[in-house]
């Protein structure tokens, strides 16, 4: 949605005419406002749309927290998920 915000619409779609229409497009957004639900809805087949939080308002979940890791390689991938989910407490949620 940030891309939607800064007037990129136009360019998405333009790229979305250039990839193979068999293939995997995931869409995050924080927010879900009308613009984002159209492109979805223009670019994606049988979407499956996960929402956490009140679906009525365009304001980000506050009881969700991210975490950015910083990693020297790919090969580091694996052993930080593997920290991470160790080190979750068992009644939470990644």
């Amino acid at each position: 949605d940030r891309m939607l915000d800064m007037g990129f619409e136009p360019q998405i779609r333009e790229i979305v005419k250039q990839v193979p229409r068999q293939r995997q497009t995931l869409m995050f957004s924080a927010t879900w406002p009308e613009e984002v639900q159209t492109l979805a809805h223009d670019f994606l087949k049988d979407p499956v749309h996960i929402q956490v939080g009140n679906p009525n308002s365009l304001q980000a979940n506050e009881d969700i927290s991210q975490q950015v890791w910083v990693l020297g390689s790919s090969d580091e991938k694996d052993a930080a998920l593997i920290e991470v989910i160790r080190s979750t407490a068992n009644d939470d949620r990644i």
